[in-house]
């Protein structure tokens, strides 16, 4: 009686142990609110749009995370990772906001908002991005990307 009683504590001993060691998920809600906040100034986010923007970066902090834990030994490899998170992210963007509203993502200064929402562009899109911005692509080829990006962009019903 005395070795099973035994038996029981130091088994709820351990558990209890292993779960207090563990470290607790981070949901990062409070970093994706205020991101979200600083990046609605910005783009001028209306209430529709807030909500999934909120929750595409919560998720993008999540990967991000994951990514920091999984490579912490290969700094190489992990900036990798977080480049095509931000890829990632960015391209989503493109799909949640209104054109408006993207190009002034795009357009915001580096620093203005937090790095976390702050625009990861694929190479050729940088390129043509900035472009843009400078006024120095012709007309025609302006607003052929203007086209795209707008069909790319209609709100889904």
């Amino acid at each position: 009686m005395k070795k099973l009683l035994f038996v029981i504590v130091f088994a709820l001993g351990c558990q209890l142990a292993g779960t207090a060691q563990a470290a607790p998920p981070t949901d990062f809600k409070t970093e994706a609110l205020a991101a979200t906040q600083q990046l609605a100034a910005v783009v001028i986010l209306d209430d529709a749009r807030l909500l999934p923007v909120r929750r595409l970066t919560q998720a993008r902090l999540a990967q991000e995370e994951e990514m920091r834990q999984l490579y912490a030994n290969d700094p190489a490899m992990l900036q990798n990772k977080l480049r095509v998170i931000g890829q990632e992210y960015t391209a989503q963007l493109s799909s949640l906001l209104s054109v408006a509203q993207y190009q002034r993502y795009l357009a915001a200064a580096p620093g203005v908002l937090p790095a976390m929402v702050a625009p990861t562009l694929l190479p050729e899109r940088a390129t043509t991005a900035n472009a843009l911005k400078s006024g120095s692509v012709p007309k025609q080829v302006s607003s052929t990307v203007n086209r795209s990006l707008s069909a790319s962009k209609q709100p889904k019903l």
